[in-house]
């Protein structure tokens, strides 16, 4: 038995040896005094006997019989050899009593190289072992910028909290991630049961993932994938889940691991297709002659500015395809139920499902992989899943306008502006304000204040006494009867409305809900592994600014004008030097930012005076929001991970 052993792992070793040496690599065995130049200077750490991955098992610390196995470990001399004996001897020992004596090795960054036991190696991993008990020694490299040194230095207290050491990521970052999905805080030791609990969702995980063919191709690893399940799904539950439940998951979330592999891994949609009446045929052709819509609101429309123009676009919905389309609006206050809810409305046979708030990003990716075949789309900003499209609205155009007439109508340069929730998006809309304002009047400064903020005082919301232009509240519920939204001119004592933006989403159901009918939406697919979001301004008539009579004619076409370049394209907001408040070009005099720096824009321009406040400064019921989509709360994406289109591709 053992000399077809033998003979087998020859096999694997002749087949990885001659693979290597056509792409010009070393065959044999990694030897760590190579990759380390200085290893005998550097620092040491005993971790005393451990379990090591043998994925983990890279090579050995000198050269003594290195070329006697190739770079999987396993054995390279022929069979007959006063070796081969001896490995033969090793693999009958080793089916019938295990491995009697541990390893000894070195651990380098996160990899392991032995010092003594390459057969007993050679023998566990010909036999697909999953870790072999080693007495080791880290040796600590020095610190350098090297993303993968980085991301060491990020594991080693990692593994001082937890033992863990058969997870890692490709790039720094991951520890941190992990930290939070599963609930822990850096420097709090994990429990036995704890790494217990981790170590059965990870490793189930890792089967299903790994049963998977195509992983091979996917430069990601296993722990990448493993971040993507977990913000997905959740880990509350993933240690308790059967073997079936985690591979129907991973097979749900594969289009989210294969995009997560791309450079340009999210596509931005600027512009709908033309709003026309489908033709009765291409419906009956192509799509159903009408679909049920569904809407789930976190607050009532007539308590909320933001979900009663929401709800205003879903009536304007049924208003333009009539018996086309039924519609569906549910209020669910409670985030605990946001995934129940949205379930009921998947069963209810609902072809699209809007979710009006980003706090309804997890719950709707959780019933996307419950249910793959459910239309989900968020209305946020961030959103990066293939799985649920997301949709917004580019507020800032409509911001810009607003800051021109802001800058036009102040008399003393001092221009309040009021914000809420520090989000992702909120940057842009401040910054274009506050160009805006400076293209007319160029000593224009914006002074912040936060609405959100546990401090914040409605009575007497800017200490500066001498503004008399302020951007409130962009919109208001039926509800509030008082005019301070907008745009308004304070003078006197007396307030005066000079200009609000207008949000129709009506526009966007409209046409995402028309592209169900006439059958032209696509539906995702690993082929197609990209997040789609839907991002539309000025050009889609799914924004607006409206004035007042207070703005004089020749600011009104003055607005009107840039109002037609931005749509037509011919003028864009964020083009031509600009600094941030720290003087920093963030872009230069003949440079403009493209849409995807707009989106994770995370600083504020230098006629701004004030700052993002942190979390804790913020009211409670705004912590939610912000935990999850705040400037400062998360990593905002490299704008190269983002393509965008004119014109719409359902």
């Amino acid at each position: 038995m053992s000399e077809s052993a033998y003979y087998k792992a020859r096999k694997l070793a002749l087949k990885e040896y001659h693979a290597r040496i056509q792409r010009g690599e070393n065959p044999f065995l990694p030897v760590l005094a190579d990759i380390e130049e200085e290893l005998n200077a550097l620092s040491r750490q005993s971790l005393g006997l451990i379990q090591v991955p043998m994925s983990k098992v890279a090579g050995t610390v000198s050269r003594g019989r290195t070329n006697a196995f190739a770079a999987n470990f396993m054995p390279l001399l022929d069979q007959g050899s006063e070796f081969s004996q001896k490995w033969n001897t090793l693999y009958n020992s080793v089916v019938e009593q295990g491995v009697r004596e541990p390893v000894k090795a070195y651990e380098y960054l996160n990899r392991y190289y032995l010092l003594e036991g390459n057969k007993r190696v050679s023998v566990m991993k010909y036999l697909d072992a999953v870790a072999i008990e080693a007495e080791v020694t880290r040796v600590i490299p020095a610190r350098t910028d090297d993303p993968v040194n980085q991301l060491y230095f990020e594991y080693l207290p990692f593994y001082a909290d937890t033992q863990i050491n058969y997870i890692w990521f490709s790039k720094p970052g991951g520890f941190a991630t992990l930290y939070e999905l599963t609930g822990h805080t850096p420097g709090e030791k994990w429990t036995g049961e704890e790494r217990t609990d981790f170590e059965a969702a990870y490793m189930r995980f890792r089967a299903a993932y790994k049963a998977r063919e195509d992983t091979r191709r996917l430069p990601i690893t296993t722990g990448d994938a493993f971040l993507i399940y977990l913000k997905a799904i959740g880990y509350a539950e993933a240690p308790h889940k059967y073997d079936r439940e985690i591979k129907s998951e991973v097979s749900a979330l594969w289009g989210e691991f294969e995009k997560d592999k791309q450079q340009e891994n999210v596509e931005l949609i600027m512009q709908p297709t033309a709003l026309k009446q489908g033709k009765k045929l291409m419906t009956t052709l192509f799509g159903p002659t009408f679909v049920k819509v569904a809407f789930l609101y976190s607050r009532e429309p007539s308590e909320s500015g933001w979900i009663y123009w929401h709800d205003l676009g879903r009536i304007n919905l049924e208003n333009a395809l009539g018996t086309q389309v039924i519609t569906t609006a549910r209020v669910c206050p409670d985030p605990e139920q946001f995934e129940a809810e949205i379930e009921k409305l998947i069963d209810e046979d609902n072809a699209l499902i809007f979710t009006t708030s980003p706090v309804m990003l997890a719950a709707s990716m959780k019933a996307s992989v419950k249910h793959p075949n459910a239309r989900i789309l968020n209305c946020s900003l961030l959103a990066s899943w293939q799985r649920v499209r997301s949709y917004y609205l580019r507020i800032y155009e409509a911001k810009f306008l607003v800051g021109m007439i802001a800058g036009a109508m102040t008399e003393t340069g001092h221009i309040g502006y009021l914000a809420d929730y520090p989000i992702c998006g909120m940057a842009s809309s401040i910054n274009a304000f506050a160009m805006g304002a400076r293209m007319v009047n160029p000593r224009a400064k914006v002074i912040l204040a936060w609405s959100t903020r546990e401090d914040f005082d409605p009575e007497q919301p800017f200490a500066d006494p001498t503004i008399d232009v302020i951007s409130s509240r962009d919109v208001s519920a039926p509800r509030h009867q008082d005019v301070e939204y907008g745009l308004y001119s304070v003078r006197d004592g007396e307030k005066r409305s000079l200009a609000i933006p207008v949000f129709d989403w009506g526009r966007t159901y409209e046409s995402l809900t028309r592209s169900v009918l006439n059958g032209t939406w696509k539906e995702n697919g690993a082929e197609a592994a990209k997040a789609v979001n839907y991002w539309w301004g000025l050009n889609s008539d799914a924004l607006d600014i409206v004035m007042s009579e207070d703005v004089g004619s020749g600011l009104r076409r003055l607005v009107e004008l840039v109002k037609a370049h931005i749509r037509e394209g011919v003028f864009w907001p964020f083009e031509g030097l600009m600094r941030d408040q720290a003087g920093v070009a963030r872009c230069p005099a003949d440079g403009r930012l493209s849409p995807a720096d707009v989106i994770a824009m995370n600083w504020l321009t230098d006629n701004v005076v004030g700052g993002f406040p942190e979390t804790g400064a913020l009211k409670p019921q705004a912590r939610a929001l912000v935990e999850l989509q705040g400037i400062r709360e998360v990593d905002l994406p490299d704008a190269s991970q983002f393509s965008w289109k004119a014109e719409e591709k359902q």
